[in-house]
């Protein structure tokens, strides 16, 4: 009944929010054929841990989720998989095994506020904070020096982890690749180089602004209320379906079409909709778009976007249905970028919706195009950048020389 009070979508389509033919679709299945026990069956193929890590905000020890997958190769990879909002470990049922049977050993942490990772109850819980969280994590598992992969928030978090421990996170992989030119150089070198981009390259930074224009409003009000949202997400299990349906559509590789013709099933979606339910941790899980991206009056500023240089190896894989897609040569002056995969199916989801193609990839990447061992060995300081630039010294002297001769004809024309 309350879906029929909603009202139908003007449109006919998903302009307006989530299609209400499609929810109800959902809802049905939820209540009438949905079997949670067999998806917890599901989950508990994989073997979950739970870990008290110190948090500095509260002063007190936080129980931290993961799941810790190891591999029997005598030179398994330890890899740290962080998902991101609105996904879970749901997320990586898929590719964790494939990653194993390629000699990974895989930490899939939930994000302290997700899922069964507790909360942590003070403010400041940003990007930089859950980055230090996880790396910590892996610390303390033993994990001297290990890779990263992560997309959406994951994407931030890991890229966060790579620029501050290089000499631990020794390379990188992500699905969501965001950062900023680090210097006037970089910021330049980015600029001359946008008449130079390839058609999809330019398509890519269309769909780039049409997102950050027409579908971030989600962002503003997690950014600036997240608890007054969460208290009729946290109530209605057809409210916190809704919110995280219509991410699922507009997100994956689906089109105009509900969220299965990405590859998803009803099963899937509704499991990952289920661990925020049974955990309750839907308002928790929007407070990291309070400390991070700046939007309320007490902000310090964003933390989401990097920024500065990433000195590892870094592998990007560009998705056809991302949301934000950089220029490669945007990235490449921001990340010590050594692969770079083109991806015509898959969205933001990406493990999620293609997990084949995301273990073929991240094992591409770690175990071909670069040396892992060899990373670990010449891990980069924190802090180093992309080398040396004679292009870059040539502009500055060129610059100053320009301001020196300009200052002397000036001087001179008032003797």
């Amino acid at each position: 009944k309350n879906i029929e009070n909603a009202g139908h979508d003007p449109s006919g389509s998903w302009a307006y929010g989530t299609d209400r033919g499609v929810l109800e679709q959902y809802l049905n299945h939820w209540r009438d054929r949905f079997d949670w026990r067999e998806q917890e069956d599901a989950l508990n193929k994989l073997p979950h841990f739970r870990a008290k890590l110190h948090c500095p905000i509260s002063r007190r020890d936080l129980d931290i989720h993961f799941i810790h997958a190891t591999s029997s190769a005598p030179d398994a990879i330890p890899l740290l998989l962080v998902h991101g909002w609105p996904g879970s470990v749901v997320e990586f049922l898929k590719v964790i095994p494939l990653l194993n049977a390629e000699g990974f050993t895989v930490v899939a942490p939930s994000i302290p506020g997700y899922g069964w990772s507790e909360a942590p109850t003070t403010p400041g819980a940003n990007v930089w904070y859950m980055a230090d969280r996880l790396h910590t994590l892996m610390q303390e598992l033993g994990y001297a020096q290990y890779a990263a992969q992560g997309g959406d928030w994951g994407g931030m978090i890991t890229t966060r982890i790579a620029r501050q421990y290089p000499k631990q996170c020794v390379a990188l992989h992500v699905n969501f690749c965001l950062n900023l030119p680090f210097d006037w150089y970089s910021a330049l070198k980015a600029v001359i180089g946008l008449p130079f981009m390839s058609r999809a390259e330019w398509a890519a930074l269309k769909s780039t602004l049409y997102f950050l224009k027409y579908e971030t409003a989600y962002q503003r009000i997690q950014g600036t209320k997240p608890q007054s949202l969460a208290y009729g997400l946290n109530d209605s299990p057809l409210g916190l379906l809704a919110w995280h349906l219509e991410k699922f559509q507009s997100w994956s590789d689906c089109g105009s079409s509900p969220p299965e013709a990405s590859g998803l099933t009803i099963d899937e979606i509704l499991t990952n909709v289920m661990v925020y339910w049974v955990t309750q941790s839907i308002g928790t899980s929007c407070r990291l778009y309070y400390e991070s991206l700046g939007h309320h009056p007490t902000a310090a500023g964003p933390t989401a976007l990097p920024g500065g240089y990433v000195p590892v190896p870094t592998g990007v894989l560009w998705a056809n249905r991302e949301l934000f897609k950089p220029p490669r040569h945007v990235a490449a002056e921001c990340f010590n970028l050594k692969q770079w995969s083109v991806h015509e199916k898959g969205g933001h989801f990406f493990a999620f919706e293609q997990p084949e193609a995301m273990a073929a990839d991240v094992t591409k990447f770690f175990k071909i195009t670069i040396d892992f061992e060899e990373c670990k060995r010449r891990a980069p300081s924190k802090g180093q950048g992309p080398g040396l630039q004679p292009l870059r010294y040539l502009i500055l002297s060129s610059i100053i020389g320009g301001t020196a001769l300009a200052a002397g004809k000036l001087w001179r024309s008032r003797l």
